[in-house]
């Protein structure tokens, strides 16, 4: 049975526990945008996977030719569990730990991913429940924008990592472009509130070495418009088959979800392009 989600829990967590109990589908593992370069070969990836492909993708891009081979990797920010499992099974990492604030998540991902190695376990992602200098990386993606405080993230993020330690990290935030959008083309955009210079701070203020840095929004674009292989192609067709069954859910959850699909499918597609919106990654070094 899957464990309430606490009634002071943030907007989102409350988002993704409801999104976790109506769908513990095991297709959906994966919850990041996703991303797709120009001309690319999927050939590398296991017939498992290919559904979600696009996610898949990000984070091999987000980690790049590091080595990860035997190292102890935290992911803060694991949602359903599909970067972890990804750590796992094609990085060649070892132990993997999952932290994340929904105890849907934990539950769902201890029911899906039963790999040696790989656990997960609920915390906040500002007050990591680990020693000093224990992990040889840390990974994020896209969950850092809902924090409350980054600079006492990336704070937390040094502390755990073991001198040399890698940190990945990736987030959508606000580009340059800050003209007005229409109600329409607002939709899903206006969630993002952080600033570029909010990351910038942080990682300079904790003292990360920049090993790499790119913008991939144009990655991420593909990714959206692509025909098959997102992350919003298994939740079309989860919701699609939802719909069919007898049981009717409230009309405000069809809305929320209508609402992603738009982003998905339009708002978000065209933020990236216009610069309304930027997806950036960096991989970073903690001070040996």
């Amino acid at each position: 049975m899957t464990t309430p989600v606490a009634a002071d829990a943030s907007p989102i967590s409350q988002w993704y526990d409801m999104m976790t109990r109506m769908f513990p589908d095991s297709r959906l593992t994966f919850l990041n945008y996703g991303a797709q370069e120009e001309n690319e070969n999927a050939d590398w990836l296991r017939d498992e996977d290919r559904e979600q492909r696009c996610s898949a993708n990000l984070i091999r891009t987000l980690l790049g030719n590091a080595d990860l081979r035997g190292k102890k990797v935290l992911e803060i920010g694991s949602g359903r569990g599909g970067n972890c499992s990804y750590l796992s099974r094609y990085a060649g990492a070892s132990p993997v730990i999952g932290l994340d604030f929904c105890p849907a998540h934990i539950e769902f991902c201890e029911r899906v991913h039963r790999l040696d190695g790989l656990t997960f376990i609920g915390g906040d992602a500002t007050d990591l429940p680990f020693e000093n200098n224990e992990f040889d990386a840390v990974v994020n993606i896209e969950s850092s924008h809902c924090y409350p405080d980054l600079n006492r993230f990336g704070d937390e993020v040094r502390r755990v990592l073991k001198p040399g330690g890698l940190f990945f990290y990736a987030d959508t935030m606000q580009g340059s472009n800050r003209a007005e959008l229409s109600e329409q083309d607002k939709i899903g955009v206006d969630f993002f509130t952080n600033v570029l210079e909010q990351h910038l701070t942080m990682i300079q203020r904790s003292g990360f070495e920049v090993l790499d840095h790119a913008d991939i929004s144009a990655d991420v674009v593909r990714a959206f418009e692509s025909e098959h292989g997102h992350l919003k192609h298994v939740l079309k067709t989860l919701v699609d088959e939802k719909k069919q069954q007898a049981r009717a859910l409230p009309p405000e959850v069809w809305h929320a979800f209508d609402t992603m699909f738009h982003f998905f499918d339009d708002s978000g597609v065209k933020a990236y392009k216009n610069g309304h919106l930027v997806y950036k990654l960096w991989r970073l070094k903690k001070a040996a």
